[in-house]
């Protein structure tokens, strides 16, 4: 009996230890359908198990202070804190943006975090690849975090770097539109997926140039950036929109570096 169950207990995490490989591979290089089906059984909010991604290498952003942090935009008008894992950041009359950013900087990873508006006015996102650029200002990649009529939360806003990628574009060398019926089924798959009033689960792969994010399972960026500006490695940062008044909160950041690089791909390839 005693040797049975050895055996059946060696069996069972012999298949444990399979499924959280495949589930890292897939998460990893996996197809864009096979990611988002890993990401709707693992990565959305009543499923997601902070324990196991840290089983499988993600590191928290967020430790017990914002030491490793640093502010953009650092005026009385804007507020980050830090309570119970949660980060929290509000402005009212802010002129400009605020970015709370990670002093350290990475190249390709996913990355899974939880976010919410905290009431429903003005505009936030978070930002990734992101640093000074040589006119001083602080550019970067952006998952838009988007309440309004629009619903492009998820969307790839570029800050600082030519706005809005996907949808206003769609990849070919970065100068294509994007339909106006692309447009319109983003927008009513934001509108489907995102939650106004509570937590909403984000999920970035961004490997090199190539760029995808989902939004409480939903796949919205499917992106590669062929023009010449992309920005690389950079801090992690989340956003405070300048304007009357806004409101913010970030949870559970965890981050898995990717080998690889951020050197483009040329159009031909």
């Amino acid at each position: 009996m005693k040797l049975t169950f050895l055996l059946s207990l060696t069996a069972i995490i012999g298949i444990s230890h399979a499924h959280d490989c495949n589930t890292l591979e897939t998460l990893q290089t996996g197809s864009i359908d096979a990611a988002t089906t890993t990401v709707n059984k693992q990565l959305l909010l009543e499923k997601v198990d902070l324990t196991k991604l840290q089983e499988l290498g993600f590191k928290s952003l967020i430790g017990a202070s914002l030491d490793d942090w640093k502010i953009h935009n650092d005026k009385p008008e804007v507020t980050f804190t830090l309570k119970d894992g949660v980060i929290s950041g509000a402005c009212e009359n802010l002129k400009g943006n605020s970015f709370l950013y990670t002093a350290k900087e990475y190249d390709s990873y996913l990355l899974y975090f939880e976010f919410r508006f905290d009431h429903l006015k003005g505009n936030s996102g978070l930002m990734y690849h992101s640093k000074y650029n040589d006119a001083k200002k602080f550019a970067g990649i952006q998952f838009e975090m988007d309440q309004k009529k629009r619903h492009w939360t998820g969307l790839l806003y570029a800050e600082n770097l030519g706005g809005w990628h996907y949808p206003n574009r769609d990849g070919a060398a970065g100068k294509e539109k994007a339909s106006k019926e692309t447009m319109r089924e983003l927008s009513k798959i934001g509108r489907e997926a995102f939650n106004p009033t509570g937590w909403n689960a984000g999920f970035i792969r961004i490997h090199g140039n190539e760029i995808q994010t989902w939004l409480n399972g939903r796949l919205r960026t499917d992106y590669t950036w062929k023009v010449d500006n992309f920005p690389g490695q950079g801090s992690i940062a989340l956003q405070i929109h300048g304007g009357k008044s806004c409101a913010v909160s970030w949870r559970n950041l965890y981050l898995l570096p990717l080998e690889g690089n951020s050197k483009p791909s040329q159009p031909n390839e």
